[in-house]
């Protein structure tokens, strides 16, 4: 058994130091190259080396992704994507154009290239052509079934050894074939050749997670009379998961629908199967979320494979935390029986608040926090410190007090600035760039 690398999103600044204080073995971001996160590409000029000088000193590795299908005219954009990485010091590119590929290698061959899921591996053929081409990693397709995996690591055992193969794990699935998708283009207006706007170059609007209303359905039939598709109406109103019939909306919440939107994907219950199988990297989505977010889904998952690593796996305690990160239903999407059904074992209780507090610096006898969301510094619940390793102690109401400028505060908002006091022996484990909930 192999432990797999965890391989965090980090689309800014903050969420990189997030992902290295949460436990991330490598970062995968966006600098100067086009990539498919075009509003995560928070490391452009000098911001890239400092990113790979900060990750290295946290002994963790940066992929630099120039994974998008760049046209003529973006290759000026993509040399100067391959060499800033190489001035850089990244520790590799994600690439999944045949063309930056061969580039990468002429322009930096000293750089490891890893083939991105939108390169579509299935197969061992693929991956052969790959490392015969030079590339050091496949992340495999999203399409590919927990089968389909296993035939590969035994594949690439037996005729591609130190080959490493990369798994997608958790985050937001697509409704296209990794990510090769038109809707963008079909339902908001926006030309086919516009520079930048499509999905392939990193600007997806996802209309497949758009909220939809239904009017009027029109029922497609064969020739012979049979249903050839039909609408299924889930009507979700208030906290995110609660599915009613029409109708039954909640007072002051209308309903909407979700025709497109796919769950999200979580492969915790199959960590310890994947170790096994010996799958290098495990991926985690998420460059345009929040640090917030990525706390969450970091420690969770760190905590996870350590516990792999030390014989004490508990996927029902990651899977705990994990539900609070969730914006849609998590499942096994085709690592399980059905991809539709929701993950076992997941508490359907309304999840608590994403973490609401972000530790700055200590301010003499207190710390200076950024706030995430609204919320009542004196509620009855608590403070809950969110520290490395799963580890949730419970800050009561009588041990802190939120303050700005002299004055407690009784209310805080979004992107507000206050001073943390603390009167508990765990002020001794805080530190910067920790989250509070």
């Amino acid at each position: 058994m192999r432990i797999p690398e965890l391989l965090l999103p980090v689309g800014d600044r903050e969420a990189l130091t997030t992902a290295l204080l949460y436990g991330a073995d490598a970062v995968y971001l966006g600098a100067d190259g086009p990539n498919l996160r075009a509003r995560a590409a928070g490391f452009a000029g000098e911001g890239l080396g400092l990113a790979v000088a900060e990750a290295h000193a946290a002994g963790a590795k940066v992929y630099v992704c120039i994974n998008a299908t760049p046209r003529q005219q973006d290759l000026p954009l993509v040399e100067q994507g391959i060499e800033q990485a190489a001035q850089a010091g990244a520790d590799g590119l994600i690439v999944a154009d045949p063309g930056v590929f061969r580039l990468a290698r002429r322009l930096a061959p000293r750089l490891p290239i890893h083939v991105s899921t939108q390169a579509n591996t299935r197969n061992a053929e693929a991956c052969a052509l790959w490392r015969d081409l030079g590339a050091t990693r496949a992340n495999l397709a999203r399409e590919c079934a927990a089968r389909e995996v296993a035939s590969l690591c035994a594949a690439r055992d037996r005729d591609l050894p130190g080959f490493e193969l990369e798994v997608f794990a958790h985050g937001a699935q697509c409704m296209a074939f990794s990510g090769r998708c038109q809707l963008s283009v079909h339902m908001t207006d926006r030309a086919v050749n516009q520079p930048g706007r499509t999905a392939c170059m990193g600007a997806c609007a996802h209309p497949c997670r758009y909220e939809y209303r239904l009017r009027s359905v029109v029922q497609e039939r064969k020739r012979e009379g049979a249903d050839a598709w039909e609408v299924l109406e889930h009507w979700v109103s208030g906290s995110a998961g609660d599915r009613r019939a029409p109708g039954g909306e909640a007072p002051g919440c209308e309903s909407w629908t979700q025709y497109l939107a796919p769950q999200d994907l979580c492969l915790i219950w199959q960590a310890r199967w994947l170790a096994r199988l010996g799958v290098d990297s495990l991926k985690i989505e998420g460059r345009t979320r929040s640090s917030a977010y990525l706390a969450v889904v970091g420690d969770a998952w760190r905590h996870a494979l350590d516990g792999i690593a030390a014989g004490t796996f508990q996927p029902r305690t990651a899977l705990a935390e994990l539900r609070h990160a969730a914006s849609r239903p998590l499942t096994q999407g085709l690592f399980g029986a059905n991809p539709r059904r929701t993950i076992p074992g997941l508490d359907m209780a309304p999840p608590r608040p994403m973490p609401l507090v972000r530790l700055l610096a200590q301010n003499g006898e207190g710390w200076d926090v950024e706030i995430k969301g609204t919320f009542d510094p004196n509620r009855a619940e608590g403070l809950t410190l969110l520290l490395p390793g799963l580890r949730r102690p419970v800050l009561p109401p009588a041990s802190y007090r939120l303050e700005r400028e002299g004055m407690r505060m009784y209310a805080a908002h979004p992107g507000m600035r206050a001073l943390l006091r603390l009167d508990s022996p765990l002020a001794a484990e805080l530190r910067p760039g920790l989250f509070i909930r």
